[in-house]
This record gives structure tokens, sequence and C-alpha cells, in this order.
């Protein structure tokens, strides 16, 4: 019986390894034949699992493409159309999104760090990317936001309180857009949110140990139970109960 289990497992691990639309070797091949002007078309393409790491994807259109758990370490996907896809369990290490669009794209369970230390030159870079709507879940810490559109964007899980959130500790908000985002249970100590809009945001329960907020705008947002030990509100535009705890 113990024989049969491992062979079904085999076959099985050989079924999902193979379900890819395409062989690392084809993207490469789309991607190197691609320019900017005319990037590679992969929308819509299931490319989860396969290795592309350290890849120039030279501004190509994975709208809808699956990218679970694929390996994106070091790769360049500044300004890509990455509207709607899926980044659940990838390797991020070290990856550039800046400038893409991930509006609604999930981001969830990431691989970012190579070893059990977060260090900030590992984490990836999100500057002035579209992530509005976006579902994102696990470890960021110094991530960098910076002018980035959040609006409307998930942390953490959807349910359960018994449930810790995204952790996102010394990342980089500047200037960026979270309007309506959901951060609740979320570890935001040492992060940045320098000019930010957090207007109408749930930061409830969350931590804000030495987080900065140097004149971001925080109206309407919820920050019960928030941890605010050292919390920098230098002209920021915070709830009246906030700053009378």
């Amino acid at each position: 019986m113990r024989t049969i289990a491992l062979v079904i497992a085999m076959l099985w691990a050989s079924n999902a390894v193979s379900a890819a639309d395409m062989t690392t070797r084809e993207v490469v091949g789309k991607l190197f034949a691609a320019t900017q002007q005319k990037p590679a078309d992969l929308s819509g393409k299931d490319l989860s699992n396969l290795d592309l790491a350290g890849l120039d994807f030279k501004h190509a259109n994975l709208k809808g493409a699956s990218l679970f758990g694929t390996d994106l370490a070091e790769s360049n996907l500044s300004e890509c159309n990455l509207e709607g896809a899926n980044l659940d369990r990838a390797t991020l290490t070290k990856t550039n999104l800046s400038n893409a669009n991930l509006k609604g794209a999930t981001i969830r369970r990431p691989s970012i760090f190579s070893t059990m230390v977060p260090y900030a030159f590992e984490a990836p870079v999100f500057r002035g990317a579209n992530l509005e709507k976006a579902w994102l879940d696990g470890v960021f810490n110094h991530s960098d936001f910076s002018g980035a559109n959040l609006a409307g964007a998930r942390f953490g899980p959807l349910s359960s309180r018994d449930v810790d959130g995204s952790v996102l500790r010394g990342a980089k908000f500047a200037n960026a857009n979270l309007k309506g985002a959901v951060l609740e249970r979320a570890n935001l100590s040492y992060t940045d949110f320098s000019g930010a809009q957090l207007d109408g945001a749930n930061l409830q329960n969350t931590d804000l140990t030495k987080a900065i907020f140097r004149g971001a705008s925080l109206e309407g947002a919820n920050l019960a139970t928030a941890r605010l030990d050292e919390t920098d509100w230098t002209n920021a535009a915070v709830p009246a109960d906030v700053l009378n705890r």
C-alpha cells in the first residue's frame, strides 16, 4: 500500500509541475524576442512553479496570469501589466515591481527572504505600482511601496480575529495612497507612512510602534486598539481620539 501511495504522489507531483502552459525555455524565448516597444503577451497564461528568476520581462503583458509558486527572484517586472494576476507563494526576493499594474492581483504568502533574517536588501520593490484592491498576505518586511496606489487593498487574511495579520516591519509607504485599505492586525512597527493618504483605512489592532506618519492623512481611519508606542504623528491629520490616548 505504501508503494502505491508513493507512486500516486509522484504522478500527482509530475502533473502539478507540467500544469503550466509554457516551459521556462519558452518563456525565456518570448522575452528574449520581445522589446519594451513590443512586449511579450503572456496574459492569462499558467506559469505556475516555473523558474523565471533573474529575467527582464520588458514590460510584458501578464494580465490574469498565474505565477503561483513561480520563482521571480531578482526579476525585473517593472511596468508590467499584472492586473488580476496570481502571485501567491511566488518567490519575490529582490524582485522589481516598480510602476507595475497589479490592480486586483493576489500576493499571498510569498517567499521573500533567503534566510530567517529579513534583510532589507532582499525585500521586493513596489514603488509607484498600482495595487488598487490587491490582496497581500504574509511577511513583507522592508518592502518599498513608496508612491504606490493601494486604495482598497487588503493586507492579511479575510477573517478570524485569532489569525495574525501581515508583517510589514520597516516597510516604506511614503506618499502612498492607502485610502480604504485594510491593514487590520498587521505588524507595522518602524514603518514609514510619511505623506501617505490613509483616509478611511482600517488600522484596527495594528502594531504601530515607532511608525512614522509625518504629514500623513488619516481622516476617518479606524485605529481602535492599535499599539501606539512612540508613533510619530508630526503634522498628521489624525482622529482626535488617537492623539488623546
